[in-house]
């Protein structure tokens, strides 16, 4: 007889979580498609740290993930949105002047994903190019930065 509550081992093929890759995508996606991301401020933004020692400015994707991590060292913090505009256009150039890097929806347990302004703003400005060419209509309004007006020097 079998025993029912056995687990079966899952197959090497079959992958039930993303990867780094996977999760970087999707919230350059997302903050694309919503317009902003989201910070924690109080007197100054919200950095962290990364695993080598470096300053990483903390964005998520969501209010929802930025409020699990107002605790602690962040309890007086508010969330507040930048717009992707001003994310792209001012943000991450002062980030890159400053070295510090961008830690991606930091969870309460410590992950997250990192990555350096200038391949953010290299791949933001991909994805932007590549809405562009399918719905320009989008970018009539102004609230998404035109990708030929990002500069990347």
């Amino acid at each position: 007889m079998r025993n029912p509550y056995q687990r079966k081992a899952a197959s090497k093929n079959q992958n039930n979580t993303y990867n780094a890759l996977d999760i970087y995508k999707q919230f350059i996606e997302t903050i694309v498609a919503q317009g902003y991301v989201s910070a924690l401020y109080d007197d100054g933004w919200a950095l962290c740290a990364t695993p080598t020692g470096q300053r990483a400015f903390a964005i998520w994707q969501s209010k929802g993930l930025a409020k699990l991590l107002i605790k602690d060292n962040w309890q007086h913090y508010q969330i507040q949105e930048i717009s992707l505009k001003d994310f792209v256009e001012k943000v991450i150039p002062f980030l890159r002047q400053e070295q510090t890097g961008v830690s991606m929806d930091l969870t309460p347990e410590g992950q997250n994903v990192l990555v350096a302004p200038e391949k953010l703003l290299l791949d933001i400005k991909n994805y932007l190019y590549q809405v562009y060419v399918q719905k320009p209509e989008l970018f009539q309004n102004n609230q998404l930065p035109l990708p030929r007006n990002i500069r990347l020097n």
